[in-house]
């Protein structure tokens, strides 16, 4: 847990399995009012209880919390005390064992939700970044986040970028950035919805994220409406980076510019990738993969040139370009491309070399929008509930690939999210992730 925030309770039972009457005539904290720890028994806060009965085959519930003090190290620390208690004469003890960790705290200093970063902020990896609220990175600002930094988010927080704001997250593959909720008891650690995500508000330019990891969110990452002369670069470019597991969507362009390679976008309650009200987008070696054990029931990708204003008019908006090229559009519905769109604007879409599953009475795979793509063959998954997305050596995906696009862009190209070379059979597998046999 981190220091200053109090942490979950635990709890345990006391048995009395005789057939008669026990009393518990001591029970308490071994560090008495020194203890960091705090007890609470049957409903009663206290250090030290004394003579407490238990009936006959019943029990007693102990609960035990605590709140780090904040230490003078950057790593993971141990905090420990015990219960004591003395049973018809009997003593024993349980062990209560903490970890602490100190950590730095981006919050509202009034009580808002919502709260301004430093302007040009750097947020550096020596010590974990706690967010409550809604950090927003002011117009003509930007946030940087170094590699092997950990930001956690507690329940509704968010990053938000505005009028010609910029987020920069600077992860490497040994170091990457991992943006998570800030409950780290194990069971948490597959929990959809815990924080909000990362929104990069209409005319945000020039935001870039390079080997992060965005999990457990509402929204992964949400770039809005391109303006062309505020900028001449994507809304957003991604790289190297994985999202999953969000309560909605993975990654949402609306109206905007996003391009990305190397990514991978799974397991989301609605789409893994929401393209809507037209845009420009352009994906390469990424891997779209949607699947539960809640029955999803929304497609994979989506595109759409067009958006329902107040009034319920359908408006038209340009879908100049959406390219995917060597990429894996798979999960568990019958099809997992939804294409929806309007006569009155552009829809210029185009699949090369990727794995798709289509129902093809909805999406015609033979029209000239898909070239050597394979449909509804084998993706042959790792292990999909573990958002382990690696290929196994009957997927479809390999030597799908074509070279040469691999060829025009080898630097972010050329390896794949294991390291693992493209390049070398001439052969590159479509997704995120090239086989490798075992």
């Amino acid at each position: 847990m981190f220091t200053t925030v109090g942490s979950s309770t635990r709890k345990f039972k006391i048995y009395n399995k005789h057939n008669s009457k026990i009393k518990i005539s001591n029970l308490k904290l071994a560090g008495g009012s020194n203890s960091i720890f705090r007890l609470n028994v049957n409903g009663v806060p206290g250090i030290e209880f004394k003579d407490l009965e238990i009936r006959a085959k019943d029990s007693m519930w102990v609960y035990a919390d605590v709140t780090v003090d904040p230490g003078n190290t950057n790593l993971p620390f141990v905090v420990t005390d015990s219960i004591e208690f003395t049973t018809n004469g009997n003593f024993q003890d349980v062990k209560l064992v903490a970890f602490g960790q100190n950590a730095i705290f981006h919050k509202s200093g009034n009580g808002n939700t919502s709260f301004y970063i430093d302007c040009d902020d750097i947020w550096e990896n020596d010590t974990p970044h706690v967010v409550y609220g809604i950090a927003v990175i002011d117009t003509n600002c930007s946030l940087t986040i170094e590699k092997g930094t950990r930001v956690y988010f507690h329940n509704n927080g968010a990053i938000v970028a505005l009028n010609k704001s910029s987020l920069k997250i600077n992860g490497t593959k040994d170091e990457p950035v991992i943006l998570e909720g800030d409950r780290l008891e194990p069971s948490y650690d597959n929990i959809a919805g815990q924080w909000q995500g990362i929104y990069l508000f209409p005319l945000s330019i020039d935001n870039e994220v390079n080997w992060a990891v965005i999990k457990n969110a509402r929204l992964g990452i949400q770039a809005d409406t391109l303006n062309s002369s505020v900028s001449s670069n994507p809304t957003l470019t991604i790289r190297n980076s994985m999202i999953y597991n969000c309560s909605s969507i993975g990654i949402s362009g609306r109206g905007s510019w996003i391009e990305g390679s190397n990514c991978v976008f799974v397991n989301c309650g609605d789409y893994c990738g929401a393209f809507s009200l037209g845009g420009k987008y352009s994906f390469k070696h990424c891997t779209f993969g949607n699947y539960s054990p809640n029955g999803i029931d929304k497609a994979a990708v989506v595109l759409n040139n067009w958006f329902e204003d107040n009034n319920r008019n359908i408006i038209p908006r340009d879908l100049e370009t959406a390219d995917f090229t060597n990429c894996i559009i798979y999960g568990a519905q019958e099809n997992e491309l939804l294409l929806s769109k309007v006569d009155e604007a552009t829809f210029n879409h185009h699949f090369k070399n990727c794995l798709i599953k289509v129902n093809t009475n909805d999406v015609d795979t033979e029209s000239p929008n898909f070239v050597n793509c394979a449909v509804n063959e084998n993706p042959d998954f790792k292990d999909i509930y573990f958002h382990d997305f690696n290929l196994n050596e009957n997927s479809s995906a390999i030597n799908l690939g074509d070279v040469s696009e691999v060829n025009s862009d080898l630097i972010n190209l050329e390896f794949d999210l294991n390291n693992t070379s493209r390049t070398n059979d001439g052969k590159p597998d479509a997704g995120a992730y090239e086989y490798l046999a075992e």
